[in-house]
């Protein structure tokens, strides 16, 4: 893929950003017992997709034998079944989509939308500066716990697994599709957290989401309600999230441009699915209803291209150029079926204009990244718990 080696080429102080934070570090200290949350462990909500070795037994608690093995049976675990029907994704126009909580989310799982969804991490990381988060966390006051909702490949809780080393870190997806090998304290769980109880047995410190758009029916029912819920007094929400409502400042962009046509349709699309892609906007408020304090909410733009005087915007719409382009497919293929009933020909013919228009720096387009805080209250705030969650 010769664009996206161009653009890693112009846009190397994003990739150092993102290999210079781990080090290599092989010292990993002695954790704490997890607790796991009750229930059956057939119950897929409780099936951990964590990779973990077994810790060094030295100097450790001692395992004691079975006097009589044969008369306590061993449970049965059929990891097999419960992970084959968790990866039997549904095929639709030559796109994989989620087997668990089938058709609640309309963008894919396959492998060209991991190496988009890491792609599109280094170019958030460029766009925020190399920070992951704003919250006022850091190596004096690190947070005890997180929660990374719609975690998608884990990199964002990968790395704050690796800068926050004495931390928790737990990241659900209706996918298992984070990598095999991750640090000791990152914890990758399936679930729905729009449809599915929010089991965790202890409160988190920090919840975080980034690039969820599509996720949601009601943010603030689904997603602010139960975060405040299950935070600590003086905890923090964050979430990161795109409006892909193209901007233009210089009315550059005429009325009729292609992408332009392309997302308002597929914002149509999605609202009727009741998964609407502008949720961004409603961040903010759903925070300060569902009972959060301290809430702020920051917008950055991305050029789509090229287009922009100064060498790091020019960067910078370069890398997210290549993130649309390959996004255009995944994101529209599914919403145009599904709502449209398109088919994958038709579809694939409609979005020829929007490819090659994206790339026309001629129109000074952009779209939004919202950065949306909030605190839930101390105790001497007075915490009143929301009603749903």
């Amino acid at each position: 893929m010769s664009s996206k080696q161009t653009s890693v080429e112009e846009g190397e102080n994003a990739l150092e950003a993102i290999v210079s934070g781990s080090g290599g570090r092989t010292d990993v200290p002695d954790q704490e017992p997890r607790r796991q949350p009750a229930g059956s462990p057939f119950d897929l909500n409780n099936f951990p997709f964590t990779f973990e070795a077994a810790r060094d037994a030295a100097g450790s608690t001692r395992i004691e034998p079975d006097s009589d093995p044969s008369g306590t049976p061993s449970y049965e675990w059929d990891g097999e079944s419960i992970t084959s029907s968790i990866t039997a994704y549904r095929e639709e126009n030559g796109r994989t989509y989620h087997a668990y909580s089938d058709g609640s989310y309309h963008y894919p799982n396959d492998s060209p939308e991991l190496e988009r969804l890491d792609w599109q991490f280094i170019c958030l990381k460029r766009l925020f500066n190399g920070r992951n988060y704003f919250a006022p966390w850091s190596q004096e006051n690190p947070p005890k716990r997180i929660l990374d909702l719609a975690t998608g490949t884990g990199m964002w809780a990968i790395e704050m697994a690796e800068e926050f080393e004495s931390s928790m870190i737990v990241g659900t997806d209706l996918s298992p599709i984070q990598p095999e090998f991750v640090p000791p304290n990152a914890h990758f769980y399936i679930h729905d957290a729009r449809l599915d109880e929010w089991w965790w047995p202890d409160p988190f410190d920090y919840i975080h989401i980034r690039m969820a758009l599509g996720a949601w029916d009601d943010f603030e029912i689904d997603v602010a309600r139960k975060a405040f819920n299950h935070l600590e007094p003086g905890g923090w929400f964050e979430a990161q999230e795109l409006l892909p409502t193209l901007g233009c400042d210089d009315g550059s962009m005429p009325d009729d441009w292609a992408p332009n046509l392309l997302f308002n349709d597929l914002e149509d699309c999605a609202k009727r699915e009741k998964r609407p892609l502008d949720v961004a906007k409603t961040y903010k408020q759903g925070l300060i209803n569902a009972g959060f304090v301290d809430v702020t909410e920051q917008v950055y733009k991305i050029p789509i291209n090229g287009w922009a005087k100064s060498r790091n915007w020019k960067t910078l719409g370069d890398l997210w150029n290549v993130n649309c382009l390959d996004a255009i497919q995944g994101v529209a293929m599914a919403l145009l079926h599904r709502a449209r009933g398109l088919k994958q020909h038709q579809i694939e013919i409609h979005l020829m204009d929007t490819r090659r228009a994206l790339s026309d720096k001629s129109v000074h387009a952009y779209q939004s990244c919202y950065v949306v805080l909030g605190r839930k209250p101390r105790l001497d705030e007075g915490v009143v718990a929301t009603t749903s969650g």
